[in-house]
């Protein structure tokens, strides 16, 4: 396997696992952000933005990629421990999303049974 195909396999396996993974999460997501926004234009920009950052974020590190073996075997597990380390900066971009989201549940104002019936 030449290494533009080998970089490429890496870099579509990367994607695909990050968009399959932002399409599990997006419905719960938005259910949430459009609690905290309280409207639908509010919460269609936080998760396109979201989605953004949750796939973008392992695509510019799948794009460091640079095969050096020769050996399939070898290539192998080079490509799995690039896969592993744009997931875990996928993980990171979750977290940084989860920790603006709760910041933001904690200060966004309540409305009150009350106030709601």
């Amino acid at each position: 396997m030449n290494m533009i195909v080998s970089f490429l396999t890496q870099l579509l396996l990367t994607l695909a696992l990050a968009a399959f993974i932002v399409r599990y999460i997006r419905p719960h997501l938005r259910k949430v952000l459009l609690d905290l926004c309280g409207t639908e234009e509010r919460a269609q920009f936080w998760t396109a933005f979201s989605n953004i950052l949750l796939i973008g974020l392992p695509g510019i590190l799948a794009l460091n990629y640079r095969p050096e073996v020769r050996d399939m075997e070898e290539l192998f597990f080079e490509i799995a421990s690039r896969l592993s380390g744009a997931l875990a900066g996928f993980l990171f971009a979750l977290v940084c999303v989860g920790i603006v989201v709760t910041i933001f549940a904690l200060v966004a104002p309540k409305t009150s049974k009350v106030e709601a019936k």
